[in-house]
């Protein structure tokens, strides 16, 4: 049974015409029935009920059509069938092979073509030819002239299907273009989109090379201590607890550096725990602190013990880098950043403040883009506040940009503590 079924199953078209070309024709064919209904030819008003009945069906299949992304064919074949019944009842009313309503019968060899499928469009005009030729039999009764008004018929119907068949099928072909354009500009779209989780998820060869001298001055250091206190522990018969205690610390403050710069190197997934804020300064505090000691900036940081977020540490340790790094670039030698946070309501507010020149206008007012840089000249990639911005928005707050009014540049993230 099931292949039977499969058999007769002749899929679906969704380029079927929805548009009222069939009303409106029908209307037109009513109006010309009306004005001639004293023709011998015509049964008034029995012809009026055909006419009234192919205006009804028509505009009944429309409606329903419209409402539908794709039609069966066999409910297709269907409505032609009832079509040509139809506009033959028509012919039947108004002197058969002689009326002029034949014209009724490319209605449906149009919907037929417009599927372009040619065995559909051939098999229509058949029946619609065989259905004149039947309302004129015995063809030649009349004498040659009606042999020329049937082939004329027919003609005019096989023609009309080949012109509307062709057109179908470069309609077709251009909608396969299209689709396949379509598809290329979705297939792009997803790429950019990765490409923007890339930029989050990866940290730019910039940000790592500019964290890059700062952590190896700082491993040296804690390197030099474990050296210089094991060297003393090893030359003493009793090692001091002190000496060791410096060994231990150091080596724990080197690991830690290293973990926060490989971290930050592979971007890592975003892994939501509630943890407290502080550590996680503290831990970009240690990353960006050597560049300030450079240029000799305070760096400064007012964060309460207790307050707690649900956050993917790793991302916000990077938010962090990122716009202390930022403000430690701007501010002049000397300068001063300050680090702070606050709980509000149901939020965090976290905000970076310094005295160097602020914010462009320009910038303000065109809000944060990737690539927007004010310091390509230096290097800059106009990455680095656009990666914050999105890692805000991953933690589902928002990243503020504005001058303070005693100058200065002014950062303010909004984070919900529960992520």
């Amino acid at each position: 049974m099931n292949k039977v079924l499969k058999a007769l199953d002749r899929g679906e078209v969704t380029s079927f015409s929805r548009n009222s070309y069939e009303v409106v024709f029908s209307i037109f064919m009513i109006a010309l029935a009306y004005f001639y209904r004293n023709s011998a030819q015509i049964e008034y008003p029995r012809i009026l009920y055909f006419f009234l009945l192919l205006l009804v069906f028509n505009f009944g299949f429309n409606y329903l059509l419209r409402r539908r992304a794709s039609v069966n064919l066999w409910l297709v074949d269907v409505i032609l069938l009832a079509n040509m019944w139809i506009i033959t009842g028509v012919l039947y009313c108004s002197g058969k092979g002689e009326s002029y309503f034949w014209v009724l019968y490319l209605l449906p060899v149009f919907a037929a073509s417009l599927m372009a499928s040619f065995k559909d469009a051939f098999g229509v005009v058949f029946l619609c030819v065989l259905a004149i030729g039947a309302l004129s039999w015995p063809l030649g009764s009349g004498g040659m002239a009606e042999v020329l008004s049937f082939a004329v018929k027919a003609g005019v119907l096989a023609f009309s299907a080949g012109v509307v068949y062709r057109t179908a099928q470069s309609r077709k072909k251009a909608e396969l273009v299209l689709a396949a354009k379509r598809g290329e500009v979705e297939r792009l779209a997803g790429e950019i989109t990765l490409k923007e989780r890339e930029i989050v998820k990866t940290a730019s060869a910039s940000e790592v090379g500019t964290l890059v001298s700062g952590v190896m001055h700082d491993l040296g250091n804690a390197l030099s201590v474990i050296l210089l206190s094991a060297q003393v522990a090893s030359e003493d018969e009793k090692p001091e607890k002190a000496d060791l205690d410096r060994i231990i610390q150091a080596a724990t403050l080197a690991r830690t550096m290293i973990d926060s710069a490989l971290d930050l190197s592979r971007g890592r997934e975003y892994d939501f725990k509630e943890a407290p804020l502080k550590d996680a300064a503290a831990g970009a505090v240690a990353l960006v602190e050597y560049s300030a000691r450079k240029k000799s900036v305070s760096l400064e940081t007012d964060i309460p013990e207790g307050l707690r977020l649900r956050m993917s540490r790793i991302h916000i340790e990077r938010l962090l880098i990122n716009v202390l790094s930022n403000s430690i670039s701007f501010v002049p030698e000397g300068g001063r950043v300050l680090l702070s946070a606050a709980a509000e309501g149901a939020a965090v507010r976290v905000l970076v403040t310094d005295n160097g020149p602020g914010f462009p206008r320009e910038l303000l007012d065109g809000g944060i883009k990737a690539f927007a840089t004010t310091r390509g000249e230096a290097g800059g990639t106009g990455l680095g506040l656009y990666v914050c911005d999105q890692i805000a928005q991953r933690h589902g707050g928002e990243l503020r940009l504005s001058n303070a009014e005693g100058g200065g540049a002014k950062i303010e993230v909004f984070l919900p503590q529960g992520g």
